[in-house]
């Protein structure tokens, strides 16, 4: 499987010293003006292995989602023509405008698919035209809560062929799941595998506090067995698939975890390029 990084400021920079193959690109940067987004890459030779589109939430009332409803149109378009992975990532939708930090009751209910259906058919037609792929990000907080809901979804719409979700176990872990990932982790790779999009990689801690008390740890601070996760997601996906190791908060903390990813990787018997 081929390697990205996501690491701030200095991703690029630091992908290049570790040996890593892609990173990242920002949507609304590429469409502004796509050679200027995409030479720093050329000129490092490094790949986009995905481009982001997180400020589109499908949920959102029509005047909102308007203008960055045509941009993921039109990355949709563009995408093909990069040399990448021309898959366009989205959120998987949050009728609270909040989406990362917040959550809505309704986002659990069958009035959400059935939203996010009506707005996402004709974008997903359109990645079918120009060969693109649009891939939404599982989220606990948002719409797409589970790997079931994510293929409840696709199911709604006739499970089209442009569609895609990213693996990302730690994304979805409630309490439990802190306690022991690998239910979850097999959960998304045995179900959301055969469509996966990206396959991403962040380890999210449970803290000391009353109660729940969560967030972001480095790569080996959480409880996730990440052979397993990579072993198991290659059995599930092409070997051109792209694992994203993100959210690395330092320079420091991206050279440890790209580390301990590489360790996971041998121990899976898995390539990352």
């Amino acid at each position: 499987m081929k390697f990205a990084l996501e690491a701030g400021p200095d991703t690029m920079n630091l992908a290049v010293e570790l040996g890593i193959s892609g990173v990242p690109v920002n949507g609304a940067a590429v469409a502004a003006d796509t050679e200027a987004a995409l030479d720093p890459l050329r000129e490092r030779g490094l790949k986009p292995c995905q481009i982001s589109a997180f400020g589109y939430n499908p949920l959102q009332d029509d005047a909102t989602r308007a203008e960055p409803e045509a941009l993921v149109a039109r990355l949709l378009e563009l995408a093909p023509t990069i040399d990448g992975n021309p898959c366009v990532v989205i959120p998987g939708g949050n009728y609270n405008a909040d989406a990362f930090g917040q959550t809505d009751p309704r986002n659990f209910g069958p009035e959400a698919l059935r939203s996010l259906a009506e707005r996402l058919g004709p974008l997903l037609d359109l990645a079918e035209k120009h060969g693109a792929r649009l891939s939404i990000e599982p989220y606990l907080k948002g719409a797409m809560d589970s790997p079931e809901r994510c293929r409840e979804l696709a199911a709604v719409l006739n499970n089209p062929p442009a569609l895609r979700f990213n693996l990302d176990p730690s994304s979805l872990y409630d309490f439990r799941d802190f306690v022991d990932p690998a239910p979850m982790v097999e959960r998304v790779c045995s179900i959301l595998g055969p469509v996966a999009g990206v396959i991403h990689v962040k380890e999210v801690g449970l803290d000391k506090g009353f109660h729940l008390h969560a967030g972001l740890v480095p790569l080996g601070k959480g409880s996730t067995d990440w052979a397993a996760y990579l072993r198991q997601a290659g059995e599930c996906v092409s070997s051109d698939t792209w694992v994203l190791l993100e959210h690395c908060l330092s320079a420091e903390e991206a050279r440890s975890s790209v580390a301990c990813l590489r360790k996971a990787a041998a121990e899976a018997g898995v390539t990352l390029e």
